[in-house]
């Protein structure tokens, strides 16, 4: 019983430990992958696209749906920085 306990407690604290690691963590993959939506995001669907991520999802199983999806929007839709929303440039003390 208390081996029980005591790995659940140090279960709780690594999982605490990772999860907060990853929210510390400056640039992480999400922002990239946002951006890359972002960019994308006014992009009409086509006959095109839908038939390549088909031809991918079936020539890989069934699996990396996600990932068929992601190259299809890459290759068929060109990136728009336009649509991205910039960070405002960090004032810089004026004197005088």
């Amino acid at each position: 019983m208390k081996q029980g306990f005591r790995f659940a407690i140090l279960a709780l604290t690594g999982a605490g430990l990772l999860a907060g690691a990853t929210a510390w963590a400056e640039g992480t993959p999400s922002n990239g992958r946002e951006r890359f939506f972002l960019k994308r995001q006014n992009c009409p669907w086509t006959e095109e696209m839908g038939k390549a991520i088909y031809d991918c999802v079936k020539a890989n199983d069934g699996f990396n749906a996600h990932w068929c999806h992601n190259d299809a929007l890459d290759k068929y839709c060109p990136a728009d920085e336009s649509a991205v929303p910039h960070p405002p440039a960090p004032e810089t003390e004026k004197k005088g």
